[in-house]
């Protein structure tokens, strides 16, 4: 190839690196955007709830628009007790509001609810070495969780716990799940003081 051509294909590729470049920075600058609206939307929800349930419902909506899910819970973290207690169910026909689980000693355990790190399963085997409804929960088609942990002072209160089909949350910011996480913070603390670890009639104890 001549040099004058070789030089004319350079230039004909970085301006199009360029044009490249600069749509992947105005669709991220509109997806930041819309994130932003969706937060300010939820907080504005939250300051107008008369009840923990509307603003767990409030928070279920944002995290739907946010990431999606099939299955979204919270679960209030009874650290005295060792135990979790579900306030909050999408699919009531999976897993029912008021549903407990005894709190054991695990990689998932020290990892979302002493650390507050937060955890990202992208396949049913995931599921299976985390939670002892897992085949309840493979069942419906559910292969991939993303745990975002609720932080009080420095300490884990609770989880926001989002479900979907395998690798759905595969690369997948966090950051805005974490910032709906401490959103529901005050709720979720006040929420988990009247907890009594009674289980709902026929509803089994699970395992985490």
């Amino acid at each position: 190839m001549h040099t004058q051509a070789a030089q004319s294909l350079l230039r004909e590729i970085a301006l199009q690196d360029h044009d490249k470049q600069a749509v992947d920075e105005q669709a991220a600058d509109s997806l930041a955007v819309a994130r932003l609206t969706i937060l300010a939307q939820l907080a504005a929800a939250l300051g107008a709830a008369t009840s923990h349930a509307r603003m767990w419902q409030a928070s279920d909506l944002a995290l739907q628009q946010l990431y999606g899910h099939r299955l979204y819970t919270i679960l209030a973290f009874d650290t005295k007790a060792g135990l979790l207690q579900r306030l909050h169910s999408s699919r009531p026909d999976i897993n029912p509001v008021g549903g407990v689980k005894r709190v054991t000693q695990s990689a998932w355990v020290d990892r979302v609810l002493l650390t507050g790190t937060g955890y990202l399963g992208s396949t049913p085997a995931d599921l299976a070495s985390v939670f002892s409804d897992h085949a309840l929960l493979t069942s419906h088609g559910l292969g991939s969780v993303l745990n975002v942990p609720v932080r009080n002072r420095g300490t884990v209160v609770g989880s926001l716990n989002l479900l979907d089909g395998p690798a759905h949350y595969d690369g997948a910011d966090p950051a805005a799940a974490n910032v709906v996480a401490q959103l529901l913070s005050a709720a979720l603390t006040e929420a988990a003081s009247t907890l009594d670890g009674a289980l709902p009639p026929g509803v089994t104890l699970e395992t985490v």
